[in-house]
């Protein structure tokens, strides 16, 4: 079963976004904070990062720079509702293979396309 990490700070976004990848089928931890997420990305190794930009006074964007070590990173989807793709290159990041950017609002199902293709990318990759 694959691992994701939702890092949310907006408790019913969080909450929505467990549940529609507990209904997918994959095995799922959240927090709230970005340090949080840090203590989380510490101690185990994900298959995937979802994480909002703004996260309440951090920046989610963090993350990407946190992650990874000593293990490869994993994909991250960055989603946002006040920050775009233009931010998230400003910020030193490309979005592309290994990094994904959804506008909130966004559907459910268009974040499950995301996680679709990133998975068939990553067997790909594996192979």
């Amino acid at each position: 079963m694959l691992s994701v990490l939702v890092v949310e700070d907006h408790q019913a976004v969080r909450d929505a976004l467990v549940e529609a990848f507990q209904g997918w089928n994959y095995a799922v931890l959240a927090a709230g904070t970005l340090e949080e997420a840090v203590a989380h990305l510490s101690t185990r190794r994900f298959d995937l990062v979802v994480t909002d930009v703004d996260l309440g006074g951090a920046n989610g964007l963090e993350l990407l720079r946190l992650s990874g070590t000593p293990q490869p990173k994993p994909p991250f989807i960055v989603i946002s509702g006040r920050f775009g793709p233009k931010e998230i290159i400003a910020s030193g990041f490309e979005v592309g293979d290994r990094l994904r950017y959804l506008q909130k609002p966004f559907l459910l199902t268009q974040l499950q396309s995301v996680v679709t293709e990133l998975e068939r990318q990553g067997s790909a990759s594996s192979d």
